[in-house]
C-alpha cells in the first residue's frame, strides 16, 4: 500500500514538472509580448517628448506634466533593458539545459517548479501590470501634446549650423581652394529617404605639394539631424584613431577648422542622380542595414557567457566609440617607405618628412583605415568579444589577437605590420580586420609610390574643369572609382562574392 501511495506521489510530482516545462514556453510567449508591449509605449512617450520640444511651455502644471512623462519614459527605457537581458539569459539557460543528460533537465525542471510556488508567478504578475503602466502613461502622452499644442507658442526653429539648411533642401557643397602649397577639396552629398531620413556623404582631402606624404583623404557618412554640427562629428571620428595616427589626424583636424564656410559652392540636389543613388544605397546596406540599431534600447546586451566583464565588452564594441550617427569612417595617407624598419615612434617622424623633389615619384607605404561602427560579425566565438584577423598579400593568416581593442591596432599591430613590410621586400600588401560584435575596422597597408606633381599645373588643371560642369560630375565619378579600387582590395570585400558584386555593379555604372 505505501509503495503504492508513493509511486503516485512521484508520478503526480513528475506531471507537475512537465507541466512546468510545458508552461514555460507559455511564459515566454508572454514576456516576448511584454517586450514588444514596451517597446511600442517607450516609442510613444518618446516622440511626444521630443515634438514637445518645438514648443514654448510656460505654464506650470505643463512643466510638470512634461516633467513627469519623462522620468517616465525613462523608468520605461531602463525596465526595457532589464527584460530583455533577462530573456536573453533565459534563452541561453534553456540551450544549455536543452543540450545536458534527461536527469539534469528533470533537476532543472524542479528547481523551475519550486521557484513558481515561491513567487515567480507574482513576478510575471508585477511585470504585466508594469507594462500596463506605462501604456497609460503612454495613452496621456497624446493628451499631453494636444494640450501644448493649444495653450503653448511654437518655437521658431532656426537651424544650429548654416551648411545643414541648404543640405536638407537638397543641395550638395562643394569647396576647392589652393593655400600656398596645398590645394584642399571638401565635398558633401545629401541623400534622402523615408526609410533612412537625410544621410550624407563627405569628402575632405588635401594634397601637399612642398611635401607630398603631408597629405590625407577622410570621408565619412552620417545620418544627419537639424543641429548636426557636421565638421565636428568629423573631428570625433578621427580623435579615437588619433592617438596612433596623430600626424595624419592632426593636419585634418586644422584644415576643416580653417574651411571658410562662407566660400562654399552649392549644387543641384545630388539624391537626383540614379548613379550616386546607387553607391550611397550599395554603401549603406553593407555598412548599416539597420539605420535604427543603436537607438533600439538594450541593442548591445552582454551575453552571460562571455568571459570578460560587461565594461570591457563594451568598450571593444566600435559603436560606443564613434557617434552614433556614423555610418563609416575611411582615411588614408602615405609614409615614406625607407629602407630600414620602422618603429611606431617613427612612424610618426617619417610622415611629412622633407621629400627631394629631384624624384619624379616618392616609394610609400599608403594607409587605409575603413572603420565601419555599425558592421555587425555573426563569426565570433561566445566566449570573445572581437578579435583581429591578419591578411598578408591576399592570403588569410588567421587570427593574431584575441578580444582586440581599437587602440591595439595602433600601439601593436600596425607597427608589426610596417615592420614586416620593411623587412619583406617581395611582399606587397598588409591587412587587418579588427571585428567585434557590433563595429568593425579594417587597415590596409600596401607599397605604392606618390607621383610629384606642381601646384601650378594642378590648379590650370583645376581651373580649366571647372568651367565645364559635365567634367566636374566625371571628376567625382573617377574619384568614386579610386575609392572603390581601394575598397575591393579589403579581404572583407574579397572574401564575399555578395560585397564583390554590389561594389563592382557600381564601378561599371560609372
Amino acid at each position: 500500500m505505501a509503495e503504492m501511495v508513493s509511486s503516485a506521489i512521484v508520478g503526480e510530482t513528475v506531471n507537475m514538472i512537465m507541466s512546468s516545462i510545458t508552461g514555460k514556453d507559455e511564459e515566454k510567449s508572454k514576456e516576448k509580448e511584454n517586450i514588444e508591449r514596451l517597446e511600442m509605449a517607450h516609442m510613444k512617450m518618446e516622440a511626444v517628448l521630443h515634438v514637445s520640444d518645438r514648443w514654448q511651455i510656460t505654464e506650470v502644471p505643463l512643466l510638470r506634466w512634461r516633467s513627469k512623462l519623462k522620468r517616465a519614459a525613462q523608468e520605461c527605457d531602463d525596465t526595457l533593458v532589464k527584460c530583455k537581458q533577462h530573456a536573453l539569459e533565459d534563452k541561453e539557460t534553456r540551450l544549455r539545459v536543452s543540450q545536458s543528460s534527461f536527469p539534469k533537465r528533470i533537476a532543472h525542471a524542479t528547481k523551475t517548479l519550486i521557484s513558481s510556488f515561491i513567487g515567480f508567478n507574482d513576478e510575471l504578475s508585477s511585470s504585466s501590470a508594469n507594462v500596463r503602466r506605462f501604456e497609460r502613461y503612454a495613452n496621456g502622452a497624446n493628451e499631453f501634446l494636444k494640450t501644448v499644442e493649444c495653450g503653448g507658442t511654437p518655437l521658431r526653429y532656426t537651424f544650429f549650423n548654416p551648411l545643414i539648411r541648404h543640405l536638407f533642401t537638397g543641395k550638395s557643397v562643394r569647396y576647392q581652394a589652393f593655400q600656398e602649397d596645398k590645394l584642399f577639396y571638401l565635398s558633401i552629398r545629401p541623400v534622402s529617404s523615408a526609410e533612412r531620413g537625410v544621410e550624407a556623404n563627405i569628402g575632405f582631402a588635401c594634397q601637399d605639394f612642398k611635401e607630398p606624404t603631408k597629405g590625407f583623404y577622410v570621408a565619412c557618412m552620417l545620418r544627419l539631424s537639424e543641429s548636426t554640427d557636421i565638421l565636428d562629428v568629423i573631428i570625433k571620428c578621427v580623435q579615437p584613431v588619433a592617438p596612433h595616427f596623430k600626424f595624419a589626424a592632426e593636419g585634418i583636424r586644422r584644415g576643416l577648422i580653417q574651411l571658410p564656410i562662407q566660400d562654399f559652392t552649392w549644387d543641384s540636389p545630388y539624391g537626383e542622380s540614379m548613379f550616386w543613388a546607387n553607391v550611397h544605397n550599395t554603401l549603406t546596406n553593407w555598412h548599416r542595414p539597420n539605420p535604427l540599431c543603436c537607438n533600439e534600447r538594450g541593442h548591445h546586451l552582454i551575453s552571460s557567457s562571455s568571459t570578460s566583464n560587461t565594461a570591457a565588452s563594451s568598450s571593444r564594441l566600435l559603436s560606443n566609440i564613434f557617434p552614433e550617427e556614423v555610418i563609416n569612417v575611411l582615411l588614408k595617407w602615405h609614409v615614406p617607405l625607407s629602407d630600414q624598419g620602422t618603429s611606431s615612434a617613427t612612424l610618426a617622424d617619417v610622415h611629412g618628412g622633407n621629400i627631394s623633389q629631384n624624384n619624379s615619384d616618392i616609394p610609400t607605404l599608403k594607409i587605409g583605415v575603413l572603420v565601419l561602427p555599425h558592421e555587425s560579425s555573426d563569426d565570433i566565438e561566445p566566449a570573445a568579444d572581437s578579435y583581429a584577423l591578419e591578411v598578408i598579400d591576399g592570403k588569410e593568416q588567421g587570427i593574431i589577437h584575441a578580444n582586440a581593442h581599437l587602440q591595439d591596432l595602433g600601439e601593436k599591430l600596425l607597427p608589426k605590420a610596417v615592420e614586416y613590410l620593411h623587412q619583406n621586400s617581395e611582399s606587397e600588401a598588409y591587412q587587418l580586420s579588427l571585428k567585434s560584435r557590433h563595429g568593425t575596422a579594417h587597415i590596409c597597408l600596401e607599397k605604392a609610390r606618390i607621383q610629384i606633381q606642381s601646384a601650378a599645373m594642378v590648379q590650370s588643371e583645376s581651373a580649366r574643369r571647372a568651367q565645364d560642369k559635365s567634367t566636374t560630375l566625371q571628376q567625382d565619378i573617377e574619384r568614386w572609382k579610386l575609392i572603390s579600387r581601394d575598397l575591393m582590395k579589403l579581404w572583407v570585400v574579397r572574401s564575399s562574392e555578395k560585397l564583390q558584386g554590389s561594389l563592382m555593379a557600381t564601378f561599371n555604372l560609372a
